[in-house]
């Protein structure tokens, strides 16, 4: 597994910050780091596999990534990233603890279910830009102003995801709830009339905005988590395939063959026997 380090990232050895486009961000194969990061997906859509997790990728997605987490990008889809590289928590030179700003340990899902929406990008891109002019400075007032600016971000970053207030942020809020419902009941069987009353949203908003989040439609996004599921699963479990299809909410395996042939470019048969070429 390939390692990153921090020296190829940032400017000088004093500097705590580093700002990383990736436009695109192509397949990449699994690495980690010596650094911490903040992944914002821009635009696009992409699988991250996150400590062995798989994860579906969509707009407004904010990924907290720790220096000893390994992860990966695949199937990626005109995936456009903003990375944030920082040195650890502790080893700022002027901030003392973000540590209340981050995602839990003890909860890995908030490692990737972050969720900010439009207007909340184009907020933290701004906040970005001018972190990317303030890095390239390595004096202590440049990294003092740095670390000020990265401070702010995160803050933004924390409110946007958690306290979205009016209508819109009321809906927005409904959203993110459906797609982690959806992340851990996938293997039901869905009828997304009733999934829309149960989050009060009209279908039609569900569908547009789960599409505009995703990049596919809602049965596409739900069939990608079935199939990421039971990807896992083929690898992990001396179960049939016929049982995994059942277990991750397919009814008919050959259906799940199909599907998983065009997903992943292999079948299930051909993952379980080493060869998916």
């Amino acid at each position: 597994m390939t390692r990153l380090y921090g020296e190829d990232f940032f400017s000088s050895q004093y500097a705590t910050i580093a700002i990383e486009p990736r436009v695109p961000q192509s397949a990449f194969p699994e690495h980690y780091h010596d650094f911490w990061e903040i992944v914002l997906v821009e635009k696009g859509s992409g699988i991250h596999v996150f400590n062995d997790q798989p994860y579906v990728l969509g707009s407004g997605t904010v990924c907290f990534i720790r220096a000893d987490d390994h992860h990966l990008f695949e199937n990626v889809d005109d995936l456009n990233l903003i990375n944030i590289l920082y040195r650890a928590p502790g080893k700022f030179r002027f901030l003392t603890d973000i540590s209340r700003f981050l995602p839990s340990q003890d909860s890995p899902d908030n490692q990737v279910n972050w969720q900010i929406n439009h207007a909340e990008m184009q907020l933290a891109k701004q906040y970005i830009h001018t972190l990317s002019e303030l890095t390239a400075d390595s004096s202590p007032e440049g990294i003092a102003a740095s670390e000020g600016q990265f401070l702010q971000l995160l803050i933004m970053l924390r409110h946007g995801c958690f306290q979205n207030g009016g209508e819109d942020g009321s809906r927005e809020q409904r959203l993110q709830e459906l797609l982690r419902w959806l992340q851990h009941n996938f293997y039901n069987d869905i009828d997304w009339l009733v999934l829309a009353e149960q989050f009060s949203l009209p279908l039609r908003t569900l569908h547009r905005q789960l599409k505009q989040r995703t990049g596919m439609t809602p049965q596409r996004y739900l069939n990608r988590l079935r199939l990421l599921e039971a990807r896992k699963r083929l690898l992990q479990s001396d179960k049939t395939i016929t049982e995994i299809a059942h277990a991750c909410g397919f009814s008919d395996s050959n259906h799940f063959s199909t599907q998983f042939r065009r997903e992943f470019s292999h079948s299930p048969k051909m993952l379980r026997s080493g060869d998916p070429s």
